[in-house]
């Protein structure tokens, strides 16, 4: 798996991620937007790091988001969701399969969210419960049982408060976890529950047009078979966070697809320099999102340049990503996605014909 390989590469252990959490030394950034789910706590300051851990979760930096959740649960020892937050963004997603320190940190931070059930209200309690069912005290080799329970609890607590935003989106995620990137057959026609996760995404988007999850998801979700279904959710993300690389960089998957790629050239030329920016400034450890999700702007770079004849800038973005990469890590278990990455300036030589 992805996170056992760079656990074995460049180690960090989960008690290493925890050092420096305390609020002092996590910063409140002004780059993220305003998304906002009000949760139960004295601590406004508290309020203020568990948006950020919750908009960072939503850009897929887990990393960062946890330091957020865990700077939150310093400043008020009450907050049940501070924990939950930071249980959730331990778990598996639709790029990372869950290895077994993730599951034990996932279920360590659940169980002080349990103990801290007494302060919630009805409505954090029941996402609580949900995500119960999503870990176990001993990680199992196959998570599946344990995923389906959580997209089933997911579904419960969606139908319970049908107008909560954030209940939608993670439970069109828990649909999205169970197939990842696997959402429509080969004739173009939906997997089950495809519809379902469209659904509740779409919902979201009609009750918040500027939801970063949603919006972010529901790319995901359609740009395999009818990309133009998310070119409204492509330009709102652009601007929704511009200091979140990832969320920065998403357009870019739908815009390759339906021939802006000049607009995607931006929206890489953009993440680029957010991602650099938060690596410079905060100087994160060798994870998962500086392995991968910040070369991938590299990679969108260079071919939505090739389509439009940009040679130089090609080859350069190209190159770049084999600047950025770790040899060690291309033949490491469940990094196939950086021997992809790799062969981009092969690919831009021969289109260029430059042999």
């Amino acid at each position: 798996m992805i996170a056992a390989a760079l656990t074995a590469c460049a180690p960090e252990s989960v008690d290493a991620q925890h050092e420096g959490h305390a609020a002092g030394n996590v910063p409140l950034y002004d780059n993220l937007g305003s998304h906002s789910y009000v949760i139960t706590t004295s601590e406004p300051r508290a309020q203020e790091y568990f948006n950020q851990g919750l908009r960072l979760y939503y850009a897929f930096n887990h990393a960062e988001a946890i330091r957020a959740f865990r700077a939150a649960a310093a400043l008020d020892d009450r907050c049940a969701m501070c924990w939950w937050g930071e249980a959730l963004s331990y778990g598996p997603n639709i790029n990372l399969p869950m290895d077994s320190a993730s599951g034990v940190a996932a279920y360590a931070a659940l169980r002080e969210a349990q103990a801290r059930i007494p302060y919630a209200n009805p409505r954090e309690r029941a996402l609580i419960d949900a995500l119960a069912t999503r870990y176990a005290e001993v990680p199992p080799a196959d998570r599946a049982a344990l995923d389906s329970a959580y997209m089933r609890a997911m579904a419960a607590l969606a139908a319970q408060y049908p107008e909560d935003n954030e209940i939608a989106t993670l439970y069109a995620e828990s649909i999205m976890d169970l197939s990842p990137w696997y959402y429509w057959e080969r004739d173009g026609s939906p997997r089950p529950q495809t519809s379902e996760l469209l659904s509740a995404l779409e919902r979201v988007v009609e009750r918040d047009p500027d939801h970063p999850g949603a919006n972010h998801f529901y790319i995901h979700a359609v740009e395999a078979v009818d990309p133009q279904r998310a070119v409204t959710a492509a330009e709102r993300l652009a601007g929704l966070m511009p200091g979140a690389g990832h969320l920065v960089h998403m357009p870019g998957h739908i815009y390759v697809r339906v021939g802006r790629y000049r607009d995607a050239i931006a929206a890489n030329e953009h993440a680029v320099h957010a991602d650099e920016t938060y690596i410079r400034d905060q100087n994160p450890a060798f994870g998962i999102y500086v392995a991968g999700y910040y070369p991938h702007n590299y990679d969108f770079l260079a071919f939505a340049a090739s389509m439009i004849g940009r040679r130089e800038q090609a080859l350069g973005a190209a190159s770049r990503i084999i600047e950025l990469q770790q040899e060690e890590l291309l033949g490491a278990p469940g990094m196939t996605f950086m021997q992809h990455h790799r062969t981009r300036r092969l690919q831009m030589l021969v289109r260029f014909g430059a042999w």
